[in-house]
């Protein structure tokens, strides 16, 4: 995952600061800073990165993004310190089609779709090894929702917030 592939448009949080939260994970695969972090079940006790075409409502729940690197290993658990996502955050991501997205007419006709974010592997296994982006296509299961942006202020970038039934804390 390329570090800064997602990054905070603005907050409407009425929590005050981005302040993190502490969460345990299990032995296996690293998250790394700047990543999404899911839940694979409500109730679940460890985090994980998120997977891809992330995050699938009712299905995967997300928890924010990692503010740090894990401190977990292939044979020991650890934790991560996340910054929680609501619907209250936008976030700017690169499309994972620009032509879809290149001009303020096909931009804002797809204002207020439901789509998915594609991390490029499957899962995380190093730094940079995949890289986040949008789709296009709008489903009722998709979890992020597309915001209007001016894309001539942002160049090559989609605005999108997460839906309220997607995050673990809903």
């Amino acid at each position: 995952m390329a570090r800064g592939d997602i990054k905070y448009l603005e907050s409407r949080s009425s929590q005050g600061g981005r302040g993190g939260r502490l969460y345990n994970v299990a032995a296996g695969t690293p998250i790394y800073a700047g990543e999404p972090v899911q839940l694979r079940a409500l109730g679940a006790t460890v985090v994980e990165p998120a997977l891809n075409n992330m995050f699938a409502v009712g299905t995967d729940y997300c928890v924010g993004i990692a503010a740090t690197d894990s401190t977990n290993s292939a044979s020991a658990a650890g934790s991560v310190l996340v910054i929680p996502l609501n619907s209250e955050d936008t976030l700017l991501v690169n499309p994972d089609v620009p032509a879809s997205w290149a001009t303020q007419s096909a931009y804002d006709a797809l204002v207020g779709k439901r789509v998915l974010m594609k991390n490029s592997v499957t899962v995380t296994v190093t730094p940079a090894s995949g890289v986040y982006t949008l789709l296009a296509s709008d489903s009722a299961n998709n979890s992020y929702v597309v915001q209007a942006l001016d894309v001539s202020r942002y160049p090559g970038k989609v605005a999108v917030a997460l839906r309220k039934s997607a995050s673990n804390l809903n």
